[in-house]
């Protein structure tokens, strides 16, 4: 079965506790965020199911304020969190790498440009993703990362 959203593919073809995040000791905290709560929801559910610690954010602000009080091993974050289509994401990027350097960080995006990667790159995104991805491709990349 597959649910397609505007911005994720969600599949359950393949089990997503077969790569636990459990098998590094401690839950890893991660941070979503994109303004489609439903894009949070099932993110949310995939990675828990999986072995993480999972916050969610559909505003700036708010994931700002979960950033301001928290530790995160990885954020994804979609470059668009408006209806205006600016590059709110990057904003979010900036705060979380002066912050907390060591965490990873993921940008989503359907509109990426050359010039919008050297941009995340430039601010401390380890890896820009095109929209539609598997949650099971994304899941993978999170993994390398906790594994260094």
């Amino acid at each position: 079965m597959a649910v397609m959203t505007q911005e994720i593919v969600i599949t359950d073809a393949q089990n997503p506790k077969s790569d636990s995040a459990e098998n590094f000791g401690v839950r890893p905290k991660i941070l979503i965020v994109d303004d489609q709560k439903e894009v949070c929801v099932a993110m949310k559910r995939y990675f828990t199911v999986c072995g993480f610690d999972v916050e969610w954010a559909a505003e700036l602000e708010e994931a700002e304020a979960l950033v301001t009080g928290n530790t995160y091993a990885v954020l994804i974050s979609d470059l668009h969190l408006t209806p205006i289509r600016g590059n709110e994401g990057l904003e979010l990027v900036r705060v979380l790498s002066h912050r907390s350097p060591e965490t990873r960080i993921i940008l989503l995006t359907a509109y990426s440009t050359p010039e919008v990667e050297k941009e995340a790159y430039a601010c401390g995104v380890a890896r820009v993703l095109n929209k539609p991805i598997a949650l099971s491709a994304l899941h993978r990349i999170v993994l390398e990362f906790l594994e260094g």
